[in-house]
């Protein structure tokens, strides 16, 4: 076999590429090392396992999926209004990937439904997010609240709904993602909770 420098990066663009060509179920380490031309070990010296690398690669993917969101943080804009492109942006990007890459999203499902390490830390991150625009909005004195991460935790779980593969293909989604985000947004302002 010929001799390749391996790293992490090298070994997540492979497997992904594995994971686009015959899909998470039938993607494996043997075949991401055939495709880098090493034996199957050397990627085990990097990953202990399929799960390692799939959850490696997940990870990494929802990273990408949502570095939009980071741009928006960064945003010199009303926390309302932020918020609502956030919200967007949250759920507009699984429905994209779906269109778009629908074999990584295959492999996020599937990760969603066997580990939840990657999934919970994504969440984790979203809410966070959300929790700091709520704090700007806070500052701003256009939202109230007094938990600004039981709110963040809210507002995430209340537009969850629309990451769903079974909400792509409702013809209102659209308007119904709107509609739930201005419903949140007016919550958020209400000072008479």
């Amino acid at each position: 076999m010929d001799k390749i420098s391996l790293d992490k990066e090298i070994i997540l663009n492979a497997t992904e590429e594995v994971i686009r060509r015959f899909g998470p179920d039938k993607a494996n380490i043997t075949d991401v090392a055939k495709l880098l031309k090493v034996s199957h070990a050397a990627i085990y010296r990097y990953y202990n396992g399929k799960a390692a690398l799939f959850n490696a690669v997940t990870d990494r993917w929802l990273a990408q999926l949502h570095a939009p969101s980071n741009d928006i943080l960064k945003e010199d804009s009303p926390a309302d209004a932020k918020l609502s492109k956030l919200l967007e942006s949250f759920v507009e990007a699984k429905h994209r990937s779906a269109i778009n890459d629908p074999e990584m999203f295959a492999n996020y499902i599937k990760l969603a439904q066997s580990s939840m390490e990657v999934i919970e830390k994504s969440k984790e991150e979203g809410i966070k997010r959300i929790e700091e625009i709520i704090v700007q909005g806070i500052t701003e004195g256009i939202f109230f609240s007094e938990s600004p991460y039981k709110e963040a935790r809210s507002v995430y779980l209340a537009t969850s709904v629309f990451i769903h593969p079974n909400s792509f293909e409702d013809s209102d989604r659209k308007q119904n993602i709107e509609s739930v985000i201005n419903l949140l947004i007016r919550g958020l302002k209400n000072s008479n909770r």
